[in-house]
């Protein structure tokens, strides 16, 4: 066989097999309600991991708490309440103001402690977007803490898009509960 012929088919070889890598295919028909599985391309670097020590569970059983500074104690998380966000958006709504202002309140007086502001989505969206929104959302949650004076050394991002629901009916109050910041104590 001729030389030529045999590199040429090396480099088309090559050229579909580093193709067919750039991205990889995600099935999950979680959230989707028709049946049919929802696929997404996702580049390498689209998504974080989280390393374990900044992984925090709520316990199991207990619901969002959207209660003002209840307590002065670091160790205390249900002190701070979540704030929730509308469908497909990452906006501070007019109703998590006051939650936020009160978490505020709480970390002036705890100004030792460090809090992780989880951002939550619910299922329906893909796994990256979920995870990139759930980043946005905590990011406007910490945003809105630091132009209330409170220092960037306190606060600490992370996102769980999709993966950790409160709620896990299809309805959209158990979505609305998913739709969230949360704020863990360190």
């Amino acid at each position: 066989m001729d030389p030529r012929v045999i590199s040429l088919c090396l480099s088309l070889s090559l050229m579909l097999l580093f193709a067919g890598c750039a991205s990889k295919n995600v099935s999950s028909s979680s959230g989707d309600q028709s049946g049919q599985a929802k696929t997404e391309a996702i580049q390498p670097d689209a998504i974080k991991t989280v390393p374990l020590e900044r992984s925090f569970d709520r316990p199991s059983g207990s619901l969002p708490s959207n209660l003002s500074v209840a307590s002065n104690t670091a160790s205390d998380s249900n002190a701070l309440g979540d704030v929730f966000f509308d469908y497909d958006r990452f906006q501070i709504r007019k109703d998590a103001m006051p939650v936020l202002d009160a978490n505020t309140g709480w970390l002036r007086a705890n100004g030792s402690s460090t809090v992780l502001i989880e951002g939550h989505c619910d299922e329906r969206g893909t796994i990256a977007y979920n995870l990139v929104l759930g980043e946005k959302r905590a990011r406007a949650a910490k945003k809105y803490l630091q132009d209330l004076g409170i220092q960037a050394s306190q606060l600490q991002i992370t996102s769980y898009g999709e993966t950790r629901p409160f709620c896990k009916q299809q309805d959209e109050d158990c979505y609305q509960e998913n739709r969230r910041a949360h704020f863990v104590t360190k």
